[in-house]
């Protein structure tokens, strides 16, 4: 059975993938990794198994677009299918109706349509080698809707989008479509006006959460045309909703709702009695809920998961428990984690998380104990030239403990290094052991990668990320990785003179923050499309933001309230660009609809007339982060020079010609003066 949150700003975004191909992944002139080997079209792929275990889906990069291919994971080189066609479009999300048919979301480039499609399989030609399958579009347009789950009924099923209720609101309702026929039917109009819903499989229980502008968030069940508000949390405690029984009275919800609740757990609230049960949760007391492995019929859980430094595993099934040993003692070391298994439990999709290699992904039946590598997206950089990443634990100012990751640059001395300080985004995420190319990228040239789970950081419990609220810029979030630079120095592990900052979204708010308001820790800083402005930032979220904007204002402040206001604007970085004395660079997608444009802009205006130093790229094409490699590889090739110019490094010297005109391009798009686009 297969359930999807349905939150106004859906993401089942799956990476891009590609089979292995020839790369060139070392610069002949002085050994370093090329940015064309580390971040080439995405090479992740998502593998789903069919509920009766005997085929899998998965996305193909053809060198132009993402295609949903299926094939019969135990001999995927003889079977693979690719079912959908590029002219469909590039898929981005996909699910399993039942046996023989999927749903799946496109987008094409070309008018910025996106499509929701289905496809069927015929039921005898798998077994005679690749399947043939036919696809159907189903709603077409620039929001059609967004792949919100699948209903059954009996061996067959529905397949549930999340359509627009209103312009401008952010709240969907859910509509029906039958795959075989593409009859459309309303399930639910969203009346009760939930951000984010979800049914069960059998369509009788819906479960959503409403928020509230003060932070609040209340748990509504609905059954038969009643509503039931079953659980409320406060601002500071979270709640998610995991799944709902089939045929039955219990909604899982992840939370920490509750005065002497640390960390978030798994628990079932009862539809009827509104009774709590906790059946997840850390053994030890030390880590949030991860997720868990739901049999397919949501009628129990087979096992939780938390992270630690990795992965770990709490099982409720003694078979499953012996069978994931073996699996363990068949593969070589790393984080391995279930991602993905049959309707019986029996078939697993496994991932294999390495430090030095993409996430490696295993079919793995533990009837039979066969074991098949899918697919091939290993790099082909040898280990020697990548860093080591491990995991570290530092004291702050105010004696908490921070853990975190520091990745070594390979072959080099381990003391008095460059070092490069690389928050991560959200900010209420967190950073995980594994392969991350952009890690990998700065220790190949020479830098030392420390990456702080500062406050704010998901995770790590209740208390630890409300820490954080509201303190964006100053407070202990920035001493958090400001206590960590004093104590890589510290340890002899840093060159005090040759420390950069660099990040993405929240992390590149924190760059900017990191050189306005501590510039004597930083030699240099690099933001990508960050924040620059707080109260411009908050009074301009998305729309599909907007119906969490009270929790939005919990952990960033409210620009309405005077007091607030000022306090956010004193935590802004654009408002203070005399006080930095490090060169920076910036770069922002034109197209960027979560941190606008705009808040890079004015912080380069406000830089430039402050004399500082400032190197500007834009991608007309992006919104927030990259889906174009050309852009991710020029602007990664423009970080590596400007690093190389202010802290020493290796430089890539060998670039391809189209790569060094892509590069001009986005600098041209950012203003800057004819030497600065020129790369003088």
């Amino acid at each position: 059975m297969k359930v999807f949150l349905l939150f106004a700003a859906w993401g089942l975004l799956w990476d891009l993938l590609a089979f292995c191909g020839e790369q060139r992944p070392l610069n002949e002139a002085n050994g370093a990794v090329s940015v064309g080997a580390l971040f080439a079209n995405k090479t992740q792929e998502t593998f789903r198994i069919s509920p009766n275990g005997k085929l899998v889906a998965f996305l193909h990069f053809d060198g132009a677009v993402n295609r949903l291919c299926i094939g019969d994971p135990q001999n995927l080189s003889g079977t693979t299918s690719a079912a959908t066609k590029p002219n469909d479009g590039s898929v981005f999300s996909f699910l399993w109706v039942n046996d023989t048919h999927l749903a799946f979301s496109t987008r094409k480039e070309q008018g910025r349509k996106t499509m929701i499609g289905s496809l069927s399989i015929s039921a005898s030609s798998a077994e005679n080698g690749p399947p043939e399958t036919k696809t159907a579009d189903l709603l077409e347009g620039s929001d059609p809707g967004q792949l919100a789950g699948v209903i059954m009924e009996g061996d067959s099923g529905k397949i549930l989008v999340a359509v627009k209720s209103a312009p401008g609101d952010g709240i969907r309702d859910i509509v029906a479509f039958a795959p075989e026929t593409g009859e459309r039917e309303f399930f639910h109009r969203n009346v009760e006006a939930l951000p984010i819903l979800l049914a069960s499989s059998d369509g009788k229980t819906l479960a959503g959460i409403r928020c509230f502008p003060d932070g609040e968030k209340k748990l509504i069940g609905i059954r038969d045309g009643i509503v039931k508000e079953l659980l409320t949390c406060d601002a500071d405690e979270s709640l998610e909703i995991s799944g709902l029984v089939t045929q039955g009275d219990l909604i899982f919800i992840i939370t920490n709702a509750g005065e002497d609740v640390e960390f978030t757990r798994l628990e079932t609230i009862n539809f009827i009695t509104g009774e709590r049960l906790v059946v997840g949760e850390d053994p030890q007391r030390v880590s949030d809920f991860c997720d868990s492995i739901f049999d397919q019929e949501m009628r129990g859980v087979l096992a939780s998961r938390f992270y630690r430094e990795k992965s770990e595993y709490v099982w409720s099934s003694l078979k499953h428990e012996n069978a994931f040993k073996t699996l363990r003692a068949l593969l070589p070391d790393g984080d391995l984690r279930v991602s993905d298994n049959s309707k019986s439990g029996n078939q697993w999709i496994v991932t294999l998380t390495r430090d030095t290699q993409p996430d490696t992904e295993y079919f793995y039946d533990t009837e039979t104990q066969n074991l098949v590598q899918l697919g091939c997206h290993a790099t082909s950089i040898p280990d020697e030239s990548l860093g080591r990443m491990k995991c570290i634990r530092y004291q702050t100012r105010d004696c908490s403990t921070i853990t975190g990751y520091l990745t070594l640059p390979p072959g080099a001395q381990k003391s008095n290094l460059p070092v490069v300080v690389f928050p991560h985004g959200g900010p209420n995420k967190r950073n995980y052991w594994g392969y991350d190319p952009r890690v990998q990228f700065f220790a190949s040239r020479g830098f030392a990668v420390f990456q702080p789970n500062f406050r704010g950081s998901s995770g790590f419990g209740k208390k630890f990320q409300n820490a954080g609220n509201r303190q964006w810029g100053r407070g202990v979030m920035q001493d958090d990785l400001s206590d960590g630079v004093k104590w890589l120095i510290a340890q002899g592990i840093a060159d005090p003179e040759r420390i950069a900052i660099v990040g993405g979204s929240y992390g590149g708010f924190a760059a900017l923050a990191g050189i306005t308001f501590t510039p004597d820790l930083y030699r240099c800083g690099v933001s990508l499309f960050g924040a620059s402005n707080l109260p411009d930032f908050v009074r301009n979220i998305p729309e599909t933001w907007k119906p969490f904007y009270g929790d939005i204002t919990v952990k960033i402040g409210n620009p309405d309230c005077p007091a607030d206001e000022r306090r956010m604007s004193g935590q802004s970085p654009v408002h203070f660009t005399e006080q930095i004395r490090a060169p920076v660079m910036v770069y922002h997608g034109a197209q960027d609809k979560i941190v606008h444009r705009s808040q890079s802009d004015r912080f380069v205006a406000a830089c430039r007339k402050d004399r500082i130093i400032v190197d500007y790229l834009i991608a007309e094409d992006e919104g927030h982060g990259f889906t174009n490699p050309l852009n991710e590889q020029a602007v990664y090739l423009a970080i590596e020079r400007f690093l190389a110019k202010h802290m020493g490094g290796r430089c890539q010297k060998e670039v391809p010609h189209n790569l060094e005109e892509h590069l001009f391009k986005l600098r041209s798009a950012g203003f800057n003066t004819r030497e600065e686009v020129e790369g003088r």
